[in-house]
């Protein structure tokens, strides 16, 4: 008699320590690679799409005080939007800044002008001025008063017009412009050149959020634009 065939058994074999750690590893460097290349994406991702918003919001800042100035007879340039007027004594004055100065507060006067005296009554204001945070950043916003019958402003002083018609106190509520921007002027965004043109220089910024503690790649742009109003 022969003896029953004897079965084998099979024994499977399982990872060592020291392999899965070494398997471990690589899987962790591999997934390293993997979202640091999706951060950077993200980050590309982020950049172009503020950097396609810095040429948008630009070249509709350009467009809107291009069209307002063809309207406007001259301009008046202030230090800030809170800052319209300055007293020596018992005399009040508008504060606007001279030639060669500068100001964070551009006002656009329209008006009508008297053949016969050569006086000009105000119609129409269109202000822009920066309302910067505690780092010096902040959007530039506008506003719009027009006035029917028309101002004199040998009769009500231009300060006294804007206190009226674009109170401090609407500051942060005024439709907005640009996002962000950073006056190259002195820190100021526009420059009187002459009291026949008003030079815009300053860095135009875009985030995703709106805000200049982003964390997300930024946008910058240096602006240089000149405005003429018709005189």
């Amino acid at each position: 008699m022969h003896a029953p065939p004897a079965f084998s058994r099979s024994r499977t074999r399982g990872f060592t320590l020291v392999e899965i750690i070494v398997a471990t590893t690589i899987m962790g460097f591999a997934t390293l690679g993997v979202l640091r290349f999706l951060i950077q994406g993200l980050n590309i991702y982020y950049y172009d799409t503020a950097r396609i918003k810095v040429n948008k919001d630009i070249r509709s800042f350009t467009d809107q005080m291009t069209s307002n100035a063809v309207y406007a007879n001259y301009f008046r340039i202030y230090p800030n939007f809170a800052t319209r007027s300055t007293t020596t004594g018992s005399t009040t004055v508008d504060a606007n800044v001279n030639d060669g100065q500068s100001g964070d507060f551009l006002v656009l006067v329209s008006g009508i002008i008297d053949p016969t005296t050569g006086k000009t009554t105000i119609t129409q204001l269109v202000g822009y001025y920066r309302d910067p945070d505690s780092t010096g950043i902040g959007p530039v916003r506008t506003f719009k008063a027009s006035f029917n019958p028309a101002i004199d402003p040998t009769v009500t002083p231009l300060y006294s017009i804007l206190n009226t018609y674009a109170p401090t106190s609407g500051a942060h509520t005024n439709p907005i412009v640009l996002q962000l921007a950073q006056g190259l002027c002195n820190g100021t965004l526009f420059y009187d050149f002459c009291d026949r043109s008003v030079m815009v220089k300053g860095q135009i910024i875009e985030t995703m959020s709106g805000n200049t503690t982003d964390v997300n790649r930024h946008a910058v742009n240096t602006y240089n634009f000149t405005v003429s109003p018709r005189g």
